[in-house]
C-alpha cells in the first residue's frame, strides 16, 4: 500500500510539472518597458509604454510598445523576442513627420 502511494505521488508531481511547464511566462510590460527605456534613452526616447502582460511561450513573444520621443511624438514599435531572449524591432507607426529611431551600432541596443 505504500508502494502505490508513493508511485501515485510521483505520478502527480510529474503530471504537475508537465502542465506547469507547458503554460507561457508572463512578464510585466511595466519591467519590459523600465529595460527598454534604459537602453534607447540615448537616441532621445523620454518614456516607453509597453503591453500590459506580455506573454512568453516556448517559440518566444511578440508585444508592442509605445515611445515617446523627446520632440513629443509618439512611436508605435512591435518587438518580437526568440527563445533565447534576444529582441529585434520593428516600427509598426511613426508619428507625424515619420521620425524613428535610428538603429545604433551595438546590436543588443536596438
Amino acid at each position: 500500500m505504500r508502494t502505490l502511494a508513493v508511485l501515485m505521488f510521483i505520478a502527480s508531481a510529474a503530471g504537475t510539472a508537465i502542465w506547469l511547464a507547458r503554460r507561457p511566462t508572463v512578464a510585466d510590460g511595466r519591467v519590459v518597458a523600465a529595460d527598454l527605456l534604459a537602453q534607447l534613452r540615448e537616441h532621445g526616447v523620454t518614456a516607453m509604454a509597453c503591453d500590459p502582460a506580455i506573454p512568453i511561450g516556448r517559440q518566444g513573444a511578440v508585444f508592442g510598445c509605445t515611445a515617446t520621443l523627446a520632440s513629443g511624438e509618439l512611436q508605435q514599435i512591435e518587438y518580437a523576442m526568440d527563445r533565447a531572449g534576444s529582441i529585434t524591432a520593428r516600427v509598426a507607426a511613426a508619428g507625424p513627420g515619420g521620425h524613428r529611431i535610428p538603429a545604433s551600432a551595438d546590436p543588443w541596443a536596438n
